[in-house]
Parts: C-alpha cells; sequence; structure tokens
C-alpha cells in the first residue's frame, strides 16, 4: 500500500469548516436585543470573512500558481468559484453593516437574511473544498513531489502575518485528529525558532481540552508547566 502524499487542503479546510459551523451557530442563536452579544457575533462573522478573503489570497498565489505552471487552465474553475465567494462576501459585509445599524425593534429580520445568506456561502464553500481536495489534489500530485509540496507549504505559511498565523492556529488545533495535530507540531518544531514554537504550545494549551493537551505533550516528548488552559473539549 503506497503512503499517503501530503495534503496541503486538509488542515486549512478543517480549520474552515470548524470555524464556519461556529459562526454560523452564533448568528442563527443571537438576540439582536443584546447590544455586547450582537456585537461580539458580528465579529465573528467579520473575522470569517477576512479569514476566507485570506485564504483564497494564499490559494491563488502559492497552489494556483503551481498548477498553472505545469497544467494551465486546471485552476480555472476555482478561480470562477473565488470570484463568485468574493461576491457574496460583499453581500454578507452590506447584510452585517445593516444589522449593526438598525434598531433593536427591526433586527430579527434583518439576522435571518444574514444567517440564510451566510448558509448558502458555507454551503458552497463546503463544495469547493471538496473540489479542491480531490481534483486540486490529484493535479498536484502529479506534477510535484511531497517534497516540492513541502517547499510550496512552507513559504506560503511564511507569508502569513503572525497575528493571522495565531487566529488560524486557534480554530485549526481542535479540529485536527491527534494524528494531524502531532505530525503539524512536530513539523513546526523543526522550523521555528524555539521562542516561537512555544507561543504555539501556549495557544495550544489555551485551545485543546486537557485529554488532547496531554496527548500532545506526550506525542511530542514535552512536559510543560503552563498556566491552566480553558476547559474546552478535545
Amino acid at each position: 500500500m503506497n503512503a499517503p502524499r501530503l495534503d496541503l487542503y486538509a488542515p486549512i479546510h478543517k480549520a474552515l469548516r470548524a470555524w464556519m459551523f461556529d459562526t454560523i451557530v452564533a448568528v442563527g442563536r443571537i438576540d439582536g436585543r443584546d447590544e455586547p452579544a450582537l456585537k461580539a457575533t458580528l465579529r465573528k462573522v467579520e473575522g470569517l470573512l477576512t479569514i476566507c478573503a485570506s485564504h483564497i489570497e494564499h490559494e491563488h498565489d502559492f497552489l494556483h500558481r503551481a498548477m498553472e505552471r505545469h497544467m494551465p487552465g486546471s485552476a480555472r474553475e476555482a478561480d470562477l468559484g473565488h470570484q463568485a465567494h468574493h461576491r457574496q462576501m460583499t453581500r454578507l459585509r452590506g447584510l452585517v453593516a445593516q444589522v449593526q445599524d438598525a434598531e433593536a425593534a427591526v433586527r430579527f429580520p434583518l439576522l435571518m437574511t444574514l444567517y440564510r445568506e451566510l448558509a448558502m456561502f458555507v454551503a458552497e464553500n463546503l463544495t469547493h473544498m471538496q473540489w479542491e481536495e480531490t481534483v486540486h489534489n490529484e493535479a498536484l500530485w502529479a506534477r510535484h513531489t511531497d517534497a516540492q509540496l513541502d517547499a510550496i507549504h512552507d513559504e506560503l505559511v511564511q507569508s502569513i502575518p503572525p497575528q493571522e498565523m495565531a487566529e488560524v492556529l486557534r480554530h485549526m488545533l481542535p479540529a485536527l485528529s491527534p494524528l494531524e495535530r502531532h505530525g503539524m507540531l512536530a513539523d513546526m518544531r523543526g522550523k521555528m525558532p524555539p521562542q516561537a514554537f512555544e507561543g504555539v504550545l501556549q495557544l495550544a494549551h489555551e485551545v485543546l481540552g486537557p485529554h488532547c493537551w496531554a496527548d500532545l505533550q506526550r506525542a511530542l516528548g514535552l512536559q510543560l508547566e503552563l498556566p491552566a488552559g480553558r476547559a474546552m473539549a478535545c
């Protein structure tokens, strides 16, 4: 049985799915009369849209260019999908602004519109990510070795500002399987300065439940004394 190929899409797409599901649930249950909760939820929507826009740029600049270099036209369908996503995101940002500016008495129908259109955006992204994880991976694997894909991944990661990377990891680490999480952090430990990797471990401690955090320490051969993390499920 052949060893599985390096999948550049799986970790970030798991993070995005978890992020999308968390955001849509938050919008669906918000009380438009609770101003602090409303503002926090709308910030979640804005944060999701910001990271989705950034993700599109990363895919275009690194993965699509790698595909097009060897197979012209292979990224065209995904590029068209990304253009549609940008239009949807512009519409969603407009709805967020409408909700923010509306009087509490008329927010409910606007929130329902935001909820439903966000659901459609998520649905389209689920289909789109499945396409990338199958069709795009096959194209990348056909023309690149795993070492070449790893180099593309490293270049992509190095282009991401630290604040954005921290926010992505906050959603990614709990979304990964233990095996994926162990492999990713082992790879990061070998490529990052020790102080930067300690920051990643602190973040992992904050977002992982006690069982997953203990499991991660064992896998990495660590025994760290850190402040108590949040009691989150693994």
